[in-house]
């Protein structure tokens, strides 16, 4: 926990009412978590506004910053912007329990709080699941993975494109069949009416 102190808020000598804390989040704060992550060069600035009441602390938390991750579709680095807001209601009880994301009960005795689980969780759970990189999205790159893509993506036909296809390809299958039709088969013929 001591490499996490940096992260720590002392709220027993704050006045009430509300307090502004922000915290800098590079690769330095996610490489403390022992974590891999699938993005780099994090540039994150993460605002707290902790509101001290008699009976609780709550925090409006804000991040805001970029990432360098990888295009789904061209593999390109770009800078993504990411943002959150999250809030946190920090109660005083008998023990600690951080079990709800939300609400955190903290023994009355504790004088501050450690943030940078919330900080970590919240980026994490800021990256976007699909990224692609704005050249993509605006038809501007010249990547030579898009004209793979291009060039073996299945595309959907119109209705009366399939049935046009499919006219044709029955037509010419029965040019070809007639002369090679199995004679059991041909029998059949003679029972339509």
């Amino acid at each position: 926990m001591d490499k996490l102190k940096n992260y720590n808020i002392v709220f027993t000598s704050l006045p009430f009412g509300k307090s502004d804390f922000t915290f800098e989040l590079s690769q330095s704060f996610f490489d403390l978590f022992e974590i891999e992550q699938d993005f780099d060069n994090p540039n994150l600035i993460a605002t707290i506004i902790l509101d001290k009441k008699s009976t609780m602390l709550e925090l409006e938390i804000s991040l805001k910053g970029d990432i360098t991750v990888p295009c789904d579709l061209t593999g390109e680095l770009f800078q993504q912007e990411i943002s959150n807001n999250a809030e946190l209601i920090v109660k005083f009880g008998n023990e600690f329990d951080d079990t709800d994301f939300e609400m955190w009960v903290i023994p009355r005795e504790e004088y501050q709080i450690n943030v940078a689980q919330v900080l970590y969780e919240l980026a994490m759970l800021s990256v976007p699941t699909k990224r692609i990189h704005p050249d993509v999205l605006n038809g501007k790159s010249n990547s030579e993975m898009i004209e793979l893509l291009d060039q073996y993506s299945i595309y959907e036909l119109d209705e009366d494109e399939e049935y046009e296809h499919y006219d044709e390809d029955n037509n010419n299958d029965d040019d070809d069949d007639n002369n090679d039709i199995d004679p059991r088969w041909a029998k059949l013929k003679d029972l339509k009416p």
